[in-house]
């Protein structure tokens, strides 16, 4: 029995004498490469910072160029200059405008007074937009449907006419 017990201990000693020898082998071999690692990594961390540093600057100046593209941009501008108009003329010049299509003649006459008053007062302000106002006022209007739906013809009219200020009244 003895010797079973020492042939275990000394196969137990001879494993644990192994398992030491490969572990500080290990330990050995992971030092020295830490160390090369040390050495070597001051020149791998030099180079990453180096690579870092130069990123920056590239989206820097990256930054700089949209800028400075953003600043050249042209922008449309609208100059818009006074006609050539006579002082004691009211009126503009003709304006001729297509409505909306309506189901009978007279609600498209409707809608063509409504556009000709839209286009007036973007063309020339809202003291020209009144149609009462409007000099030689003429309706062409015609139909807009090529069948019928349900039975129903629409119509659509085209309003020219000169659009003209009001008088102007006395102040208070």
């Amino acid at each position: 029995m003895s010797s079973r017990k020492a042939i275990f201990s000394a196969a137990l000693t001879g494993g644990l004498v192994a398992i030491a020898v490969t572990a500080m082998t290990g330990c050995a071999s992971a030092q020295s490469r830490w160390q090369a690692e040390a050495h070597g990594d001051t020149v791998a961390a030099q180079a990453r910072q180096h690579r870092r540093v130069v990123r920056q600057q590239e989206r820097a100046a990256e930054l700089r160029r949209e800028r400075r593209e953003e600043r050249y941009i042209r922008r449309a501008r609208i100059i818009r200059t006074a006609p050539v108009v006579d002082a004691a003329d009211k009126c503009r010049p003709q304006l001729a405008v297509v409505g909306d299509q309506y189901a009978s003649e007279s609600g498209a006459q409707g809608e063509a007074d409504k556009a000709w008053m839209q286009t007036a007062r973007w063309q020339w302000g809202e003291r020209y937009m009144a149609r009462e106002h409007a000099h030689d006022a003429t309706y062409e209007c015609g139909r807009s449907s090529v069948g019928s739906v349900v039975g129903q013809v629409f119509y659509r009219c085209r309003l020219t006419a000169r659009p003209c200020r009001p008088e102007a009244s006395p102040g208070k």
